[in-house]
């Protein structure tokens, strides 16, 4: 419940969760893989990392543990961290400056990427990480056009959040690598429930869990 006002209540996520699911997967797939993936032989896989909208908190949980826990992951299995692709970048992400955490963003960053960092000049981005799958499908398609991310050819791993149908469409057909499930039939759910029972006079979360 909000507390400055005893008939709303807020519908959300756990802000850190996505992003530690993501850094699961990430770690994961990356310490079963690790020599796959490093295409220029430096002992170190470099990532572009697409934060979505600067201040915003769940977007800023998923890029801190998306990170976080790959590396923790890497380093438990004997794998080198991760490696941001660009030195000169301190905050280690990229960020929509629309703040729409959208398509065109990321297409428009991985285009300037891979005209600068590629095979070519050994420091290819070597990892995708998406704080959204629109942000996630922008990037792959940059990297097709690059002739990255097709059938038989060279596959970047990218991971991205939401588990939409256009994501879980490229996963299956290999162009894309994971993705976090973001319950929205559940939070519709939930809504409903909660507007059922402000209606009734009751409690806001009676016959709800609230935590889920």
């Amino acid at each position: 419940i909000v507390k400055s006002y005893d008939k709303c209540v807020f519908i959300g996520t756990d802000a850190t969760e996505a992003g530690k699911l993501q850094g699961q997967m990430i770690g994961e797939y990356l310490a079963a893989n690790y020599s796959s993936y490093d295409i220029n032989g430096d002992g170190r896989i470099s990532y572009v990392l697409f934060n979505g909208q600067q201040g915003n908190a769940e977007a800023e949980a998923r890029t801190r543990y998306s990170v976080e826990v790959a590396n923790k992951i890497l380093t438990e299995a004997g794998k080198p961290s991760l490696r941001f692709y660009d030195a000169k970048n301190s905050s280690g992400y990229l960020v929509d400056q629309d703040g729409t955490w959208s398509n065109a963003a990321a297409n428009n960053y991985m285009k300037t990427i891979l005209s600068a960092y590629s095979e070519k000049t050994g420091n290819m981005v070597e990892l995708v990480i998406a704080n959204n799958d629109e942000m996630a499908l922008g990037a792959i398609a940059a990297l097709n056009e690059a002739g990255y991310n097709k059938s038989g050819g060279r596959i970047i791993p990218v991971f991205g959040v939401d588990a939409t149908e256009a994501a879980k469409a490229k996963i299956k057909s290999g162009a894309m690598t994971g993705t976090v499930k973001q319950d929205g039939e559940g939070m519709a759910m939930a809504i409903a429930k909660i507007a059922e029972n402000f209606m009734l006079g009751r409690s806001p979360f009676e016959e709800i869990d609230s935590k889920t």
